[in-house]
């Protein structure tokens, strides 16, 4: 069955898992004022936007840049975006001594309000803005769970995490599984299907991955591989339901009542 929400919250605990920091320096960034809408204490529910707020501060203070350098950018992030963006939608970096906000293809000094432009953002000391700073080293996997734990509150991040996880390691296949995933919630089906195809290619029986790539194929109105694909997925494990549900579906749109019948009974005995 294919596989979008209302807001949830996160607890003081939750955020400082999440960022891999103590609560005690969760709590010093929002009595520090990092989180300038919330103008209460540190405790109560944290929404996604402070969550990725209070990623930018951790980011920014780990470079040590200064708490009150931290909270002038933030606060005066709201006032420089565009009409409809929120603040929690930019990535903040320190280059040397200057300060970078990007938002989408945007690039200025949140300090000031001054445009950069995107070769002095690349040539300025410290190397090319990222929306996260890499952990030390390379430990690929200890990279993969963080994306993964980025995805419930800031998947934009996520993505790039994983995608510079590919630019060192193309073959990982975990990797390109849930990046696809990623660019297929967002409606970029294209993308999707080229990571779901790659973590085939790098893994011919990843069923997950076999799945999804149906499920892409089906979003694009192309039944006749979407069907192929599903059972393929089937081949590699046989107790994905979904995959029996969207069968019957599409040989249901096909005429093929039959087949439809068997699939749909198929999925009822494995999601009982």
């Amino acid at each position: 069955m294919r596989d979008v929400s209302t807001e949830r919250t996160y607890t003081l605990a939750d955020a400082a898992a999440l960022l891999g920091v103590s609560e005690a320096r969760v709590r010093s960034f929002v009595d520090g004022g990092l989180l300038p809408s919330r103008g209460q204490p540190a405790g109560r529910a944290f929404t996604f936007r402070d969550l990725v707020l209070l990623r930018s501060a951790k980011g920014l203070a780990d470079r040590n840049v200064a708490p009150r350098r931290i909270r002038n950018a933030l606060q005066r992030l709201p006032t420089q975006l565009q009409a409809g963006r929120s603040a929690s939608s930019v990535s903040l970096d320190a280059k040397g001594a200057q300060l970078v906000a990007r938002d989408g293809e945007a690039t200025w000094e949140p300090e000031t309000g001054q445009g950069v432009l995107e070769l002095d953002a690349e040539d300025a000391p410290g190397g090319t803005v990222h929306t996260l700073p890499s952990p030390a080293g390379p430990e690929v996997d200890v990279r993969f769970q963080q994306a993964l734990a980025l995805e419930e509150f800031d998947a934009a991040s996520a993505a790039t995490l994983y995608a510079d996880i590919l630019r060192q390691c193309p073959g990982h296949a975990d990797a390109h599984v849930n990046l696809g995933r990623l660019h297929h919630a967002a409606g970029r089906l294209s993308s999707a299907e080229t990571h779901y195809r790659a973590a085939l290619a790098a893994q011919p029986g990843d069923g997950v991955a076999a799945y999804n790539l149906a499920v892409a194929l089906d979003d694009q109105g192309r039944a006749t591989e979407a069907l192929s694909t599903y059972h393929q997925a089937l081949e590699a494990d046989p107790g994905l339901a979904d995959a029996h549900y969207n069968l019957a579906r599409l040989h249901e749109g096909r005429g093929e009542r039959k087949l439809a019948l068997r699939h749909l009974k198929e999925y009822r005995r494995l999601a009982s």
